[in-house]
């Protein structure tokens, strides 16, 4: 008998307790999210340091401005898993939720959006497709669809987003389209363009794009708020980080990833530069002490490690952070169950975790 549990049910113990910590909708009793998980994480965690495929394949997320959601994003994986395998579990799921959460004129809004995307999706390879949901109290209130870009891909783009991308090359021509994301909540939907930045950029480089649409303003506090927070970086290292670009009800909004896994000489203290400007919005700082409780396991005394830093900004919104997470839940060791029921040895805290070690009673 395996001593490791399944990676889906390690996920759905994590979202079950968090919701009810968070005092949010639990996503697990939702028959489609459940089984969703069940085809996306159908092996056990013994199998993440074997086949990395499985690395990023189940992320909480936490935003500043949207801090009372329970977020997460999954990307179907496994072995013998292909870009197919991911796109139908993403459409799948995304088509269900959003039918039976949201209506029939939704679905269709979605379909008109992600049928080119869809239909054309074989010709792409690489990075296959994943989902997103948030919750809150009153329910499900958020699903999202990430396809691989593919060449063949950007002529069946919406004008607004074909705008936007166009406006990112005018002016960062080194950029490389890779992603589109189709989003659809309770009263809106919206469609969202990702890029790849393969050389070295600096922060500086990306004032005239901001300029540009509108948030020119917003420049020195983006490049202050990440460079504070990643130890006085002031640039960025080739193919570390990934621009989107959204248009909200307020404007566009712009959202650089950056990829901690990826990043050289990571501040071994990142938690603590992340919450010091947060102390200025002690609201918002209060909302990330909730969320990483709710992720924190018993036994523990943090969530995990951060995978993805990222940040927010739009005209209507100062720089604001968010970040992925890697739970600690869903670490092999961190699971191991010897053969008497006793816990495994847990695992030592890495450079950019909140750490892993049991609370001290």
């Amino acid at each position: 008998m395996n001593r490791y549990p399944r990676a889906a049910d390690a996920a759905k113990t994590l979202l079950h307790s968090a919701a009810r910590r968070m005092m949010t909708a639990d996503p697990t009793t939702d028959g489609t999210v459940s089984r969703a998980l069940d085809q996306s994480l159908d092996w056990t965690l013994d199998q993440r340091t074997r086949d990395p495929s499985t690395g990023r394949s189940f992320e909480p997320t936490f935003a500043e401005n949207d801090g009372r959601a329970l977020s997460f994003q999954v990307q179907p994986s496994g072995h013998g898993f292909s870009p197919a395998d991911q796109r139908e579990i993403t459409d799948g799921t995304a088509r269900s939720l959003i039918y039976s959460h949201f209506g029939a004129e939704p679905l269709r809004w979605y379909d008109g959006r992600t049928e080119g995307v869809r239909s054309r999706f074989g010709v792409s390879a690489g990075l296959g497709a994943r989902y997103s949901l948030g919750l809150d109290n009153e329910g499900l209130r958020e699903v999202a669809a990430h396809y691989e870009w593919g060449p063949s891909v950007w002529d069946v783009l919406p004008a607004q987003v074909m705008t936007l991308a166009r406006t990112v090359l005018d002016h960062m021509p080194s950029l490389s389209p890779f992603a589109t994301t189709v989003r659809t909540s309770r009263m809106s939907g919206g469609q969202q363009i990702s890029f790849d930045i393969p050389t070295e950029t600096s922060l500086d480089a990306f004032r005239p794009l901001m300029e540009a649409l509108g948030m020119g303003n917003r420049h020195g506090g983006f490049m202050t708020l990440l460079a504070f927070v990643l130890g006085a970086r002031f640039s960025l290292p080739a193919n570390v980080a990934t621009l989107t670009l959204l248009n909200s009800q307020q404007g566009p909004e712009m959202r650089l990833d950056v990829n901690i896994d990826a990043l050289p000489d990571v501040p071994e203290q990142l938690l603590p530069l992340m919450r010091l400007p947060m102390t200025e919005r002690p609201q918002n700082l209060a909302a990330l002490d909730r969320w990483m409780t709710a992720m924190t396991p018993d036994g523990y005394y943090g969530p995990g490690s951060v995978t993805v830093l990222s940040v927010r900004v739009k005209p209507s919104m100062p720089a604001r952070l968010a970040l992925y997470l890697r739970p600690v839940s869903m670490d092999d060791a961190g699971n191991l169950r010897a053969a008497d029921g006793n816990p495994a040895p847990t695992p030592p805290a890495t450079s950019q975790s909140w750490g892993q070690q049991p609370h001290v009673h």
